[in-house]
């Protein structure tokens, strides 16, 4: 692993919420065998801030990969997240090393869709 790199600076408390959701639902990520979405299911969860942060995102196989001469899987995440105040269009990536099932990379970009 010569190229892995940590990550620069820390997420801010709103994607590391949608990082950690992501990282919680593993095991629906590594059960879906079809190439078929999966929704991850709604979920009210609470941010590093004390925010609170409504998630509800769906995540579809992408493919494979070589990452470090190591098959990985890709799988794209799209959905939704809002907190008191912002609703936000989430579209992503997790990537997945395919021998060993640990996360590699997760990726995820906000759009704010509306403010109140």
């Amino acid at each position: 692993m010569a190229t892995w790199k940590p990550v620069q600076r820390e997420p801010d408390a709103l994607r590391a919420c949608i990082y950690d959701y992501l990282r919680t639902r593993a095991r629906q990520v590594y059960q879906s065998g079809t190439s078929a979405p999966t929704p991850l299911g709604l979920s009210r969860e609470t941010m590093c801030n004390g925010g609170m942060l409504n998630i509800d995102l769906t995540i579809t196989p992408v493919g494979l990969t070589l990452v470090n001469s190591r098959s990985a899987l890709v799988f794209g995440v799209t959905g939704h997240a809002a907190d008191k105040g912002t609703g936000y269009q989430v579209e992503g990536r997790v990537v997945i090393d395919k021998q060993t099932l640990a996360f590699l990379s997760i990726e995820a970009d906000l759009t704010v869709l509306n403010r109140s």
